[in-house]
């Protein structure tokens, strides 16, 4: 890693390490499965069964085949209130299994 001057604050150099590593994409994918379970709250939340992010989907697996229905209705909405809790568009659709 190239240091661009002699004067970056310690949370310069380490956005820098993230952005050059690559970790900064699997920081954010990480966020939004965080806040998949506080956008459900914990009585929902129970029902999500796993939760991964491939090609920029949000991928849940849920045991409820209500809220299943009730969500997929609600997905653009979604997809907008998760990106806006990190900053940035890190998914653009959700898959609901």
């Amino acid at each position: 890693m190239k240091r661009k001057s002699n004067h970056q604050s310690l949370g310069e150099v380490i956005q820098n390490f993230l952005q050059q590593s690559g970790w900064e994409s699997k920081l954010d994918e990480v966020k939004i499965m965080t806040e998949w379970d506080k956008f459900l709250g914990p009585s929902l939340a129970k029902h999500t069964k796993q939760v991964y992010i491939k090609n920029k989907k949000l991928h849940i697996r849920l045991n409820s085949s209500t809220l299943r229905q009730e969500l997929s209705y609600k997905k653009s909405e979604i997809v907008k209130d998760l990106n806006s809790k990190v900053g940035k568009e890190v998914i653009n659709d959700i898959i609901l299994k």
